[in-house]
C-alpha cells in the first residue's frame, strides 16, 4: 500500500495540479486512525484529479455539518466530490472511501477500502491517461481514444491495488466501463 510520502513523490504537481493537504489541527481531534491522519496531512489529495474529481476544500468534517441532510449520514466525513457533484466521503469507523449518489437519495457507492488505496487508484488512472496521450495525442482521453490494452492495464492495476473496488456497480468498475463507451 502506498505511503503518503510515496504519493507525494509520484504525484506530478506541475502536470497534474497541486495537492491539498489537510491541516493537522483539524484532523487530530477526529477518531480516525493515525494512518488516515498522516495521509491527509502529509500526502493530501489532488485538487482536481481524474476522473473528474474535486478536492478543493481540505477540511475534514461530517457531511451533516456541510449539507442539509439527515443525521443518519453523520458517519460520513466529506473529502470532495465527483464530477456529478456527488460527495466523496470517508466512513467514520471502517475508513472506506465512498461516494453518496445525490441522484438516488444519497445511496452509498463503494470507491476504495482505504484512503491509501484511493490515492493509488488515482495515480493509476492518471498514468493510464498519460500513456494514452503518449500513444494517441493530447486529446486521447477527451476523445476517448484509449487503446484497449491500456484500459485492460488499468483494470489489472485497480484490481491489484484494491480487488474489491472493481465489483460491479462500484465507482472504479463504472469508470472502467465508461472507457468503452
Amino acid at each position: 500500500m502506498i505511503t503518503p510520502e510515496e504519493f507525494v513523490d509520484r504525484w506530478d504537481v506541475i502536470k497534474n495540479g497541486p495537492l491539498n493537504k489537510f491541516k493537522e489541527q483539524d484532523i487530530m481531534a477526529t477518531d480516525f486512525s493515525d494512518d488516515v491522519k498522516k495521509f491527509l496531512s502529509i500526502g493530501g489529495l489532488p485538487e482536481t484529479p481524474p476522473p473528474y474529481l474535486e478536492f478543493t476544500s481540505p477540511q475534514l468534517r461530517p457531511i451533516t455539518h456541510l449539507f442539509d441532510i439527515s443525521n443518519k449520514f453523520q458517519k460520513y466525513w466529506f473529502l470532495g466530490s465527483t464530477g456529478s457533484g456527488d460527495p466523496i466521503c470517508i466512513t467514520e469507523k471502517e475508513e472506506n472511501i465512498v461516494f453518496l449518489n445525490n441522484g438516488d437519495n444519497y445511496e452509498e457507492i463503494f470507491v476504495n477500502s482505504s484512503l491509501n488505496q484511493f490515492a493509488e487508484c488515482i495515480l493509476a488512472y492518471t498514468s493510464m491517461i498519460d500513456k494514452a496521450i503518449e500513444v494517441n495525442g493530447e486529446d486521447a482521453f477527451i476523445d476517448n481514444d484509449i487503446p484497449e490494452s491500456l484500459i485492460n492495464w488499468l483494470k489489472d492495476e485497480l484490481e491489484r491495488i484494491d480487488n474489491k473496488c472493481m465489483q460491479t456497480g462500484f465507482f472504479w468498475s463504472t469508470e472502467y466501463e465508461n472507457l468503452f463507451e
